[in-house]
């Protein structure tokens, strides 16, 4: 996949589309476009996807925040929490 990239291609080959929907557990409609993720979306999801859009309405600098703060989270949790 990477190597279409590196090549400049415009579009993945059309037998990845299966294999890429998939992995990103969407539809290909999602995946080419054809069909708005928003569309399809479960209610279970609904909430996650309204807090993550809110990160877009933020300041540039503080989006890139986001992620760090998220990180520091995960770090934090794994030093407290059991070993298995």
């Amino acid at each position: 996949m990477i190597a279409y990239y590196e090549a400049e291609s415009q579009q993945p080959p059309g037998f990845l589309l299966a294999e890429l929907a998939t992995a990103h557990k969407i539809s290909a409609d999602n995946l080419i476009g054809l069909k708005d993720v928003s569309e399809t979306r479960s209610p279970r999801h609904a909430l996650p996807l309204e807090r993550l859009q809110k990160i877009l309405d933020l300041p540039a600098g503080d989006q890139g925040t986001v992620p760090k703060l998220l990180y520091a989270l995960h770090v934090a949790h794994a030093r407290t929490a059991p070993r298995r």
